[in-house]
């Protein structure tokens, strides 16, 4: 009984550390298209300033996504 205790909390452990993913952008790269189920907070520009949402939206796929170019 104790081992499938054990087995049984180390299966849950795993489970809920695979979960997160990370993904890097090439930040030297003008533009990123955006793919299937992307969601997440966005600045939305308000009398001139940026403000962050409160709530995520669901970006579209196949919306493009960039920075601005820097002055290096």
């Amino acid at each position: 009984m104790k081992k499938i205790l054990i087995l049984s909390l180390i299966s849950l452990f795993l489970i809920g550390c695979g979960s997160t993913r990370v993904v890097f952008v090439d930040t030297k790269s003008n533009l990123i298209r955006i793919g299937p189920d992307v969601s997440g907070k966005i600045y939305v520009q308000k009398n001139g300033e940026w403000v962050l949402s409160k709530n995520k939206v669901k970006i579209p796929e196949g919306w493009y996504a960039g920075g601005l170019p820097t002055d290096d």
